[in-house]
């Protein structure tokens, strides 16, 4: 298994107060909570995201009201210039994504969850929502900006 944090060794250091301008996200694919991080696949290698990489967490159900929706989480890792790098990950709403926002708050910290991925850990329902992730990635860059790393 591969360590993300390697990685990490590429990126330019974050600088505090740091603001993007730009969000990109990467998919998790087969992501699985342990406890050193989360477990996912890259091709056939598996990876690891360390919980200590994950500077913030965001959640949302995103969908129609009367749709299919689903949980999206983000977790936010570094700011490259003027770029969020961000993983992200999805769970049907309930206790699926109950029980994988609870192993992250757990991980990462209730300090770097927003509040819907905190109900979200607490009651399988996230308290924002967004019909598709446009929204949802303009949300997730306007709350760095108004509270950027430290």
């Amino acid at each position: 298994m591969h360590d993300c944090d390697a990685e990490s060794e590429k990126r330019t250091a974050l600088e505090p107060g740091a603001v993007p301008s730009r969000y990109r996200c990467q998919l998790l694919y087969g992501a699985r909570p342990t406890g050193r991080g989360l477990v996912h696949r890259d091709g056939d290698e598996s990876r690891l995201l360390a919980w200590s990489r994950v500077r913030r967490v965001f959640a949302a159900e995103i969908g129609e009201p009367e749709g299919v929706r689903t949980v999206v989480i983000d977790l936010v890792t570094d700011i490259v210039g003027s770029e969020c790098v961000a993983f992200r990950m999805d769970a049907e709403p309930g206790d699926t994504a109950r029980d994988l926002a609870r192993a992250i708050e757990g991980g990462v910290g209730s300090d770097r969850c927003d509040f819907s991925l905190r109900a979200v850990a607490s009651a399988g329902f996230a308290t924002h929502s967004h019909p598709d992730l446009e929204p949802f990635d303009q949300a997730c860059l306007e709350a760095l900006r108004s509270k950027p790393f430290q």
